[in-house]
């Protein structure tokens, strides 16, 4: 059974790697960076860190994707002249342009099918890889607040 479960894991990532190759080649930038557009495109304008909320990943690794997706002129950031401290990201014209034209789930197949699971099915998943992590003997959960390395 373990073998078993080893294999859907591996078509689960294999599966989320071909999406992520699958958005690149079409839009020319990760499925991380994508999934940026998206939500920009979704949201408008947002803060960084509600951003970075949005997709579950550090502030300080948003900032470097940003960094690329400005250089690429897909989107614009703006410091609040109100707060300095706030850094408001937009996409520009060339980023709505490219995310218009997309024709597959920009956020990544992994987290577009999480969200159509069940409360309770979500649940009973969690759970499962809990026990897993435990029994791997991981405690450090930073790797969960980075995108996984064929996205980025």
């Amino acid at each position: 059974m373990a073998l078993d479960v080893l294999q859907r894991f591996r078509v689960v990532f294999r599966s989320a790697q071909q999406h992520s190759a699958n958005i690149e080649a079409q839009l020319g930038v990760s499925g991380a960076q994508a999934w940026v557009l998206a939500e920009l495109h979704e949201a408008g304008p947002l803060r960084a860190g509600e951003l970075a909320a949005r997709l579950a990943i550090k502030p300080a690794t948003l900032s470097n994707m940003l960094s690329r997706l400005v250089s690429a002129g897909l989107v614009t950031r703006v410091r609040s002249e109100q707060d300095l401290r706030v850094v408001q990201v937009a996409l520009s014209e060339q980023g709505a342009a490219l995310i218009g034209k997309v024709a597959v789930a920009p956020r990544g197949w992994l987290p577009e099918a999480l969200a159509r699971l069940s409360g309770e099915q979500l649940q009973q998943l969690a759970g499962g890889l809990d026990e897993l992590l435990a029994v791997m003997g991981v405690s450090d959960r930073q790797a969960a607040n980075k995108p996984l390395p064929f996205t980025e």
